[in-house]
């Protein structure tokens, strides 16, 4: 290991990281990934991988302090950005938020109370818990259920009639670690994702995606198949979107960070699903910068440094889209795509995000995922028929060489 270099430890190996980690040692950091897997994906481009839980919030000290490590980070996964805030608050490394606003900004049960305190435009709400579970809810149907405090989607079920509500919170408490969940009202309407940059207490919008839900057949699954950047919408849209995300600066008294916000667009109003303050999942780090000329990633380093960012961005010229892939049960192996769709310029580029070997289970969620493509266009149309194109063209398959690519998810 070398001794004169600081040493940065990144939480979680997911592949927005590795760009994480790459940017890290050109910083001149010794980088440390802390992921619970054996072989995360990311783990070929730290220095040394330590495989621990990145929820564990005292075996991350420990790590830190045996490694006199100088900052601890984590630019996209919510609970790993709560480890990482709670390791600095208790040992005097820099961050951009205490582990109290990281609390309530990954928190759903405290974001939700906080919004409504502020009259941040979000659903009507109740809060449940493991001896507060009741019959009946003054909410107007369909509802949806989440656990309080879980990664990503898992556990997120719509539920459209009440002999189906106490199963599906059974299962949100289950997953929650605090045994707690949230009920609220389902919003009508374009699922949008409003990504921002906070600096020195002020927000601005970068771009307003489209986020594309998996179709009807899925049965009260809540989760995306990709997101089209960026979502046609009127500037009047794009200021309200700029306003809320003000507000959400304020009442939870953010400074300087990544913004990512998800809402239902209805008509001309904008109603506030949750929002994490990080960077988006996926290819969000990615599509923003090759769009707007702003990076991310950049940006959230300096953020956890205390430094000042110095970056100017612009409305972006073409529409991206990524596209998640999701199987079937069963154990990965490899993703077969037609090597014309690369040289026609039919995809950008895709990748896997799972190891060969990988299990994946029967529940359609994001542990469903195992790799991403990528497209591009002038046209919004021709988006969509590239994004055709390409699931015609590609295939999954498992250690046993059967296909296992769920392609009736997609809604073209």
């Amino acid at each position: 290991m070398g001794k004169s270099k600081p040493i940065a430890i990144v939480l979680a190996g997911t592949r927005p990281h590795i760009l994480l980690i790459e940017k890290l040692k050109k910083r001149g950091f010794y980088v440390i990934l802390v992921d619970y897997l054996a072989n995360p994906i990311a783990k070929p481009y730290a220095n040394l991988h330590i495989q621990e839980s990145t929820l564990d919030n005292e075996a991350v000290v420990n790590i830190a302090r045996e490694y006199n490590a100088s900052l601890v980070i984590s630019t996209c996964v919510d609970q790993a950005n709560s480890t990482a805030c709670y390791v600095s608050d208790k040992l005097g490394l820099p961050h951009p938020y205490s582990y109290e606003t990281a609390i309530n900004v990954t928190n759903k049960l405290r974001m939700k109370r906080i919004m409504m305190d502020n009259n941040i435009p979000t659903s009507k709400y109740y809060t449940i818990s493991e001896s507060r579970i009741q019959d009946t809810y003054d909410l107007r149907y369909p509802v949806i259920v989440k656990p309080a405090d879980c990664n990503s989607s898992k556990g997120v079920r719509r539920v459209d009639n009440p002999k189906d509500l106490k199963e599906f919170i059974n299962d949100a408490l289950s997953l929650s670690r605090t045994h707690e969940a949230v009920v609220e009202e389902f919003a009508i309407g374009d699922e949008i994702g409003i990504d921002c940059f906070v600096q020195d207490g002020i927000a601005k919008v970068l771009m307003i995606k489209e986020r594309r839900k998996i179709n009807k057949n899925s049965n009260h699954i809540q989760q995306i198949y990709g997101c089209i950047w960026p979502m046609p919408v009127s500037e009047v849209i794009t200021e309200k979107a700029e306003i809320i995300a003000n507000q959400i600066v304020q009442a939870f008294e953010l400074s300087t960070c990544a913004l990512m916000i998800q809402a239902i667009l209805c008509e001309d109003k904008i109603y506030v699903i949750e929002f994490g303050a990080r960077i988006g999942g996926g290819e969000s780090y990615s599509i923003i910068k090759q769009s707007t000329g702003f990076d991310y990633v950049e940006a959230s380093i300096d953020s956890f440094l205390g430094n000042k960012i110095e970056q100017e961005f612009h409305k972006p010229q073409e529409f991206y889209a990524d596209n998640f892939i999701y199987t079937k049960k069963g154990v990965f192996d490899h993703i077969k795509i037609d090597e014309m769709l690369e040289q026609d310029g039919t995809i950008e580029y895709y990748y896997p995000i799972k190891q060969p070997g990988s299990e994946i289970g029967e529940e359609l969620s994001s542990n469903n995922r195992v790799g991403t493509f990528v497209v591009k266009s002038h046209s919004f149309d021709e988006l969509k028929v590239k994004i055709d194109k390409t699931l015609r063209n590609m295939e999954v398959y498992d250690v046993f060489g059967n296909p296992i690519m769920r392609k009736d998810i997609y809604d073209l």
